[in-house]
């Protein structure tokens, strides 16, 4: 096998087929993104079978070839498979949520690790008291992560609402603009944590879909479906 071996802790994010007998799966790792194929991977004697999933964590040793952005996967040891999403669909709609987000958002490079933390602490933290709390927070992580966090902070003269700017990521600033409340902005403004409010936090999510959908290329059905099932 041509090619020199590489040594990665890797999350599981995503898997498509390569072949009737064959898987491309794609990792976040410390140093970003990686795509292998693992050959035979559903074959009944593979030594591949049960030792990656979705959201696990896996030590994984693969063929780093110069010619490709696909490299070989030799081997895979699952260190942490997170059994507890597969019990509740509410935690497997925000695991796959968080995936998705990564996988488009995540640079390459050293920065890389921060994406790897955030991914790592947020599968073995959902709150299963408030999923749409856990995605908030896990939302205005990745925009500080991506360096397009807005600011939230209030202007003192407006006492209910006041506009804020979309291209500019705070009030009063001009272009784009759309009417958010105190209460939603000191919420955001603070991290999204403390509120129960169905509502609230609907609307809350509705602000930060607006600020992805100008910033981020990121298809609006991912988020519309996730908070739909999350919040019934």
């Amino acid at each position: 096998m041509a090619g020199q071996t590489e040594k990665a802790c890797a999350i599981c994010i995503d898997i498509h087929p390569y072949s009737r007998t064959s898987h491309i799966v794609n990792w976040l790792t410390e140093k970003g993104i990686l795509s292998t194929l693992v050959k035979g991977a559903v074959r009944p004697k593979s030594q591949f079978l049960g030792q990656y999933d979705l959201n696990y964590t896996c030590d994984i040793i693969y063929y780093s070839t110069s010619k490709s952005d696909l490299h070989p996967l030799k081997e895979c040891l699952p260190i942490k498979t997170r059994d507890y999403l597969r019990d509740n669909y509410k935690q497997l709609a925000c695991a796959s949520y968080f995936r998705a987000i990564v996988n488009r958002m995540c640079p390459y490079g050293e920065e890389a690790r921060n994406w790897f933390d955030l991914l790592t602490n947020s599968l073995d933290n959902i709150d299963t008291s408030n999923y749409l709390q856990s995605l908030l927070k896990f939302d205005l992580k990745a925009l500080k992560l991506s360096g397009i966090l807005p600011d939230f902070r209030y202007p003192e003269e407006n006492s209910e609402s006041a506009l804020f700017s979309l291209e500019y990521g705070r009030f009063n600033a001009g272009g784009r603009s759309i009417r958010i409340s105190k209460p939603t902005a000191n919420y955001l403004q603070r991290g999204a944590n403390g509120e129960k409010n169905l509502n609230f936090l609907l609307e809350a999510l509705r602000v930060i879909g607006v600020y992805y959908t100008f910033h981020v290329d990121l298809p609006p059905q991912l988020r519309r479906i996730t908070i739909d099932m999350i919040s019934k």
